[in-house]
């Protein structure tokens, strides 16, 4: 059952957090948005906005209307899901699908604009979403890296 309660994201306008946090965590915080604000790091929220801004519909998580993706934002340091390391257990990532790009399209035109996207640090290739984060580097522009 999908919760109705819709509680937006400050940085992010356009995104709630049910979008962006498990159902679980969302259920135990959602009446503390401070809490839920915190997970992330702001930069990573003000890219994911600008990437909605520039693409369109995006979806990250799609549990709260019945869909089956609840860790492709914000997962729990103990989530089983993704790598040990993940930069979604630190707030720094976000797995995006748009309505009407290609993860690939996304891809190429974030490497070929990157001062419209100063804090994407790193992406992921090779996968049909278009994963983001916003990780401190150890190079120069936006690293490329394989699943």
């Amino acid at each position: 059952m999908a919760l109705k309660r819709k509680v937006v994201v400050p940085t992010a306008p356009s995104f709630t957090f049910q979008e962006l946090v498990p159902k679980a965590i969302f259920e135990l915080y959602q009446d503390d948005p401070l809490f839920l604000i915190n997970v992330f790091d702001d930069r990573a929220l003000r890219m994911l906005q600008k990437l909605r801004n520039t693409f369109g519909p995006c979806t990250v998580n799609s549990w709260s209307w019945g869909g089956a993706n609840q860790y492709r934002g914000y997962r729990q340091l103990d989530c089983a899901e993704g790598a040990k390391r993940s930069q979604h257990k630190l707030g720094k990532a976000f797995d995006c699908s748009f309505t009407n790009y290609t993860a690939q399209q996304v891809r190429d035109y974030v490497l070929a604009h990157p001062q419209e996207f100063p804090y994407i640090t790193a992406i992921e290739g090779q996968v049909n979403w278009f994963h983001f984060d916003v990780r401190t580097p150890t190079w120069t522009g936006i690293k490329v890296f394989n699943p």
